[in-house]
């Protein structure tokens, strides 16, 4: 998949008894994600001139719940892969990754660029320790969690580590935050920064590759356990990918990424 794709737009309407018709775009990204959540369901997607897909669904109501719900995750939050900047870096370690939105959006009319909603919010979570703000994004994220199949079944949530010196880390109030909603578990305290590196965002790919080698411990067992990683801003992600490379490293069977926000540009710290 592309680095990052989001579901602008999908159309799924009733046709009469059991019958629905469902229109993605981005087919190529999303149709296989369908299919492997509901394997009890045939999507019999045909392709369309239009750059979308189609499928006839025989389905219940509360399947067609559940289809929806998802639908909504992928049109609201932004999915996110590996980018071609860190591609030489890693493999596939990091299973999946969401970031609720990105953190800057360009106004149409004027081209003034500005927070998203979820900017905002992650702006006065970190920069404010707005604790209304955290809650609202913990509140999205225990939703995603609820609705997304590979998320429900992960059990532990643990933070991307802070310096040694840090007094407030945001990520690390969002997992403890997430786990007491979700019902998982904290497991902060099995991930650690054994010494200071700089301000990641200030680094280039291979700085950020020497600064964070060796800088991460991981204190627990994770022998195939299925974890999620909470960050707050995803930028180049490669952050993230050490720790998934980390945890993979140490057994871990799945690691699932969420961040507060995405960069709005992908071509930070080449």
């Amino acid at each position: 998949m592309a680095s990052r794709a989001q579901m602008y737009k999908y159309e799924f309407g009733w046709v009469g008894d059991n019958k629905w018709r469902l229109q993605i775009w981005m087919c190529e990204t999303y149709a296989p994600f369908l299919k492997e959540y509901f394997p009890e369901i045939e999507f019999d997607f045909r392709d369309e001139p239009s750059g979308t897909c189609i499928a006839s669904l025989d389905l219940t109501k509360e399947e067609e719940q559940e289809v929806r719900k998802l639908l909504d995750i992928f049109k609201k939050h932004v999915l996110l892969g590996k980018s071609k900047n860190i591609d030489p870096y890693f493999e596939d370690e990091l299973d999946m990754c969401f970031a609720l939105d990105y953190n800057l959006a360009e106004d149409f009319i004027t081209h003034d660029v500005g927070y998203t909603t979820y900017g905002n919010l992650e702006h006065n979570a970190k920069e404010n320790r707005d604790a209304d703000a955290r809650a609202q994004l913990v509140e999205t994220f225990a939703n995603l969690c609820e609705i997304h199949p590979i998320y429900r079944r992960a059990r532990i949530v643990m933070p991307i580590p802070p310096n040694p010196s840090k007094t407030f880390h945001l990520p690390i109030k969002l997992a403890r935050e997430l786990a007491e909603t979700t019902g998982k578990k904290d497991c902060a305290s099995m991930i650690r920064k054994v010494k200071e590196t700089p301000r990641m965002q200030d680094l280039t790919l291979d700085e950020k590759k020497k600064a964070l080698r060796g800088a991460i411990e991981i204190n627990g067992d994770v022998e195939g356990k299925q974890i999620i990683i909470i960050d707050d801003l995803y930028q180049s992600g490669f952050t993230m990918w050490t720790v998934a490379k980390l945890l993979k490293k140490h057994g871990a069977k799945k690691v699932l990424g969420l961040a507060c926000v995405k960069s709005w540009r992908d071509t930070d710290n080449q």
